[in-house]
């Protein structure tokens, strides 16, 4: 077959392979600029590329290409970093009742999650591209570090202000696990034979996501809430070590060992986005952490924090175009038909994703009466879907290199499974609350290597430690979203109706009160009023999953507006 005839077939599998040919990518501007970008003008003036030595390319050949000899142990040392990055990332929505007991201080321990929210998502974007100048050695060290003294620190906290403060601590490192993970298979994996590692890479999370959300209840049931932490040190002093072995450098890249730091290299550091983009996120998540929880979504306070992280995500647009430093976000990467489509489908993802699980235990805890420990248990199996879909995910990117196909495929399934639960009867066939978990589940696992798979097929690789950031942030902002969107629908409507509901009982507001901050008060009602109180929260739940639900049709509609066209193969 000749190329033409090659890449006529490419393009009707949803690739184009004629713009890119593996190993032939270099760090110039103008090989860096994808056709995407080319396409939409890219940026006004010339783009600083990171400091990387010419001689940096992508892997080798897949046809040429032998995994190092270190391959099996950086493996081990990466991917025991993202099974704990999804542990830890929900680990928190089992044990918060527990925690907040023994603290006595229930309105601050909700920051138990926030905290660790706001520094992950926000330092996520700068890993890529400070391990672009500095080395990926180095970065993984700090975010595997961090992660480690900060999940010790939780362990051993004696107060509420401590655990919450090492809590962020350990989100300044987890942001770098995923991301870190991503960029070094890059550069060591061709594109074309990364689908299986990247679906290996999603299933681990997702397995990890699960784990924590399933079983952090029974751990802090059984050996007590500080263990939920302590496990994952060993975890993590075991991937520090292999990784110490085993990680190095990518080729030709970073600050060589004895390279002189001087000011033109500080130079090249967007110093400035990088503020203004942590402070813009935190600001945001600041806002809606607060609103509908501690603070009136029309408080002072929420209204200004939201106003403000527009603000300064406007002026972060501004800073990253007039740069002459290394940009954080190249805005060629936010333009243009299809990475317009590729992450309004990917924070929609998210926020359907996060959205679901949180929302689903509770769910078990008032319609079924589930203890925590229980509830979480209920995910356990039909959460398997997650790993399942990522690998056959991977299966197909390899061997047929189907990219949008999958991304529809996957927002299709989130569609169905978050449908499916919204349509439970507050009392319905005991096979349906296990079946019904599974489509979300799968649809998740698909459609999460394939957006990130989308969004790297769309640049040339020398982009792809910033392409892979990026996707990281945008898909936390919607996990984000989707947890205070969906608490924000459940707490406005027990807020709203439960008056009505209880009728002239005694202490009304006081049990309103205590049901809104915990699910633990329901079980302390008359059988009567406690009947009622359930039906108003299922409402809330129901109103809550249909909102997870259109967040994934919006998904859906994103991924038919995507173009198949100019993608690297993946095949």
């Amino acid at each position: 077959m000749d190329e033409e005839s090659q890449c006529r077939e490419h393009e009707a599998m949803g690739v184009d392979d004629r713009p890119h040919r593996q190993g032939t990518t270099t760090t110039t501007s103008s090989s860096s600029s994808s056709p995407t970008a080319s396409r939409t003008g890219i940026e006004s003036h010339e783009e600083q590329q990171p400091l990387l030595l010419l001689a940096q390319a992508s892997p080798e050949p897949d046809d040429t290409w032998k995994p190092p000899t270190s391959f099996v142990y950086i493996q081990l040392a990466l991917m025991s970093n993202v099974f704990l990055n999804g542990f830890d990332g929900t680990i928190t929505a089992a044990t918060y009742a527990t925690i907040s007991s023994e603290f006595g201080a229930a309105n601050t321990a909700s920051w138990l999650t926030t905290s660790y929210l706001v520094t992950s998502t926000a330092v996520q974007p700068l890993y890529g591209r400070v391990s672009d100048i500095f080395g990926r050695r180095p970065c993984f060290f700090i975010a595997t570090v961090t992660f480690g003294v900060g999940c010790l620190g939780c362990g051993v906290a004696r107060d509420v202000v401590g655990l919450n403060c090492m809590r962020a601590l350990t989100g300044f490192g987890g942001g770098g696990l995923m991301t870190m993970a991503t960029i070094v298979n890059s550069d060591m994996i061709p594109f074309r034979r990364r689908g299986m590692y990247q679906a290996l890479q999603n299933g681990l999370w997702g397995l990890g996501a699960i784990s924590g959300a399933s079983f952090g209840g029974a751990i802090a049931d059984q050996v007590g809430w500080r263990w939920c932490f302590l496990l994952q040190v060993p975890i993590s002093i075991t991937a520090l070590i292999i990784g110490f072995l085993a990680v190095k450098n990518q080729p030709g890249g970073g600050i060589q060992l004895g390279q002189a730091m001087g000011a033109a290299v500080w130079k090249r550091v967007d110093f400035t986005g990088a503020f203004v983009l942590v402070v813009a996120v935190s600001v945001q998540l600041v806002g809606l952490s607060l609103g509908g929880n501690e603070l009136p979504w029309g408080s002072p306070w929420v209204i200004g924090s939201l106003a403000g992280s527009v603000i300064l995500l406007a002026l972060f647009l501004v800073v990253e175009a007039t740069t002459t430093a290394i940009p954080i976000i190249p805005l060629r990467m936010l333009r243009g038909r299809l990475p317009i489509a590729t992450q309004i489908a990917n924070v929609c993802a998210g926020l359907s994703a996060y959205g679901f699980l949180f929302i689903l235990p509770l769910f078990f805890q008032v319609v079924l009466l589930d203890s925590p420990s229980t509830a979480g248990a209920r995910l356990a199996i039909p959460s398997l879907a997650t790993p399942i879909g990522s690998l056959v995910a991977g299966v197909i990117m390899s061997r047929w290199g189907r990219l949008i196909p999958l991304v529809r495929l996957g927002a299709g399934l989130m569609v169905l499974g978050n449908g499916l639960v919204t349509s439970l009867g507050f009392k319905d066939s005991a096979w349906k609350y296990f079946v019904y978990i599974f489509p979300a589940n799968l649809g998740q696992g698909v459609i999460y290597p394939s957006i990130l798979f989308t969004s790297l097929a769309s640049f040339e690789h020398a982009d792809h430690a910033v392409s892979a950031s990026t996707v990281y942030l945008i898909r936390s902002l919607g996990t984000v979203w989707g947890v205070s969107i969906t608490s924000a629908i459940v707490q406005t409507t027990l807020s709203v109706r439960l008056p009505d509901a209880l009728g002239e009982i005694s202490d009304k507001w006081r049990i309103i009160d205590e049901i809104r901050h915990s699910v633990d008060a329901l079980w302390d009602l008359p059988p009567e009023i406690q009947l009622k109180a359930r039906l108003v929260y299922y409402d809330g739940l129901r109103y809550a999953f249909a909102a997870s639900t259109a967040s994934a049709v919006v998904a859906v509609a994103a991924s038919f507006a995507a173009t198949a066209t100019k993608l690297r193969s993946t095949h």
